[in-house]
């Protein structure tokens, strides 16, 4: 999984590691256990909670369009 520093050579979208929404949807185990203190670290970086708030904005859409 890449980390917030290992970005130089991240492809977009793939730099905070995999979804754990689509890895649940395809029946894959998280390989990564959930620890809070990573969520605190994810938090504190701006291009991090861009791109949650994209990826949730783009789960509403989804849901709201079915």
């Amino acid at each position: 999984m890449k980390t917030l520093l290992d970005r130089e050579n991240s492809v977009p979208g793939e730099e905070f590691g995999p979804d754990p929404i689509l890895m649940r949807k395809k029946g894959l185990p998280n390989p990564h256990p959930r620890d809070i203190s990573e969520y605190k670290k994810k938090i504190t970086d701006d291009s991090y909670m861009e791109h949650a708030i994209d990826r949730i904005a783009m789960e509403l859409m989804h849901f709201l369009s079915k």
